[in-house]
């Protein structure tokens, strides 16, 4: 026998030795029926079948991960559907199809992949390798993501997608607090200078990461507001490509992008007005408070047509008929500018009022400085607490 003959009739006899040891093993393991069910992954189905997960559970945990993943998907489902005023229509066959993995893997991605299923229905397949330590966001983009998916297609047979810009901002702008706040980060950009001009921002806007998604939350909202989602899901369903110019001008009520500019910026003036946060002051509040502490005269084309400070009306007050003027109509202004913002900036609005009526009936600068100091005082109390 050859020496290649000894070695294969070697590997040979340690392989039937290994089988016959396995064999036996198992043998006396005998593992029950019962026990090999609970091993394999569990599907679990939820939104009448839209919503599937298939999940490998934690040895010992009868639920696993399946539950809470079922839960926070299908919540997510329904979110989107009450806040946009959509109906998924009823289908046979999954579109949201989660795989969850064991979580003994350092991989904490959320890997989505746009799928067919044998009758060619739109499948999403979102795989989390390691559950418990998945990016929760991320997680949320692609459910919605999927979902609005499986809308466009059940509901026209097109494979049109929304922009991922506009899949990011539908979920954030169905939380309140996340859109407030997503308003007020672009308030202050605008109030800066530095927004792009506004058709560019409907045709060119990208999913952004960070602050930077507030825009994308920002457009979605003021979607929401004017009820444009679900026609505009409707156009993308019956094969109608994405148009950020028409979503530019269904925003606007306008086709010329100047004009649509302009309208862009006087729906931001008028957010400046408004009360985004019921009962406190946030820091844009108090920015748009301090910068209205001017006093400007009643006409504008006269030639004493200037602006003051407050500190310049205790000088100019008593000898100047046009600073007393600002400084009445000045005074019926400010319990106006803290409506709604806290009773500690309505408190300063009231001092502030006390001081610009003493200024409007021409009191000396000795009875004005006191007033204004006291008023200041409280501001400045209220700016010192917002930084802390």
């Amino acid at each position: 026998m050859t020496c290649r003959s000894h070695i294969l009739h070697a590997f040979a006899v340690a392989a039937m030795l290994a089988g016959a040891a396995f064999a036996q093993e198992e043998g006396e393991r005998k593992v029950s029926a019962a026990e090999r069910l609970r091993s394999l992954p569990k599907l679990a189905t939820a939104c009448d079948g839209l919503v599937g997960v298939l999940a490998a559970d934690v040895p010992g945990d009868e639920v696993g991960f399946r539950l809470p993943i079922l839960q926070f998907v299908s919540s997510q489902v329904r979110e989107l559907e009450r806040a946009y005023k959509l109906q998924m229509p009823k289908r046979e066959g999954i579109g949201i199809f989660v795989n969850v993995g064991d979580g003994r893997t350092n991989d904490t991605r959320v890997i989505a992949r746009r799928t067919r299923r044998p009758g060619g229905d739109v499948q999403t397949r979102i795989v989390l390798p390691s559950p418990g330590f998945s990016d929760l966001d991320e997680l949320r983009f692609a459910v919605a993501q999927a979902y609005f998916r499986a809308w466009i297609f059940r509901n026209g047979g097109s494979t049109n997608e929304l922009p991922e810009w506009v899949v990011q901002g539908a979920v954030r702008a169905t939380n309140a607090e996340t859109a407030h706040d997503d308003t007020r980060f672009v308030l202050g950009l605008w109030s800066q200078a530095r927004l792009p001009y506004f058709p560019a921002l409907c045709t060119d806007m990208r999913k952004a990461k960070g602050t930077g998604a507030s825009l994308s939350g920002y457009l979605v909202a003021w979607m929401k507001e004017n009820h444009l989602v679900k026609p505009l899901l409707d156009n993308l369903a019956a094969g109608k490509p994405w148009d950020g110019r028409r979503l530019a001008a269904e925003l606007t009520g306008e086709t010329d992008p100047f004009l649509q500019d302009r309208a862009s910026d006087e729906r931001f003036a008028r957010l400046t007005r408004a009360v985004l946060s019921p009962g406190r002051a946030s820091d844009w509040d108090l920015s748009v408070f301090t910068s209205r502490l001017l006093l400007y005269p009643p006409v504008f084309d006269r030639r004493d047509g200037l602006s003051y400070t407050f500190r310049e009306a205790v000088a100019l007050a008593a000898e100047r008929k046009n600073v007393r003027e600002a400084a009445w109509q000045k005074a019926r202004e400010m319990p106006f500018c803290a409506i709604g913002r806290g009773d500690a900036l309505a408190d300063v609005a009231m001092s502030y009022r006390e001081f610009l009526v003493a200024a409007a009936q021409g009191k000396s600068a000795d009875e004005l400085k006191p007033l204004l100091e006291a008023a200041d005082g409280k501001m400045n109390a209220i700016l010192e607490e917002q930084k802390k």
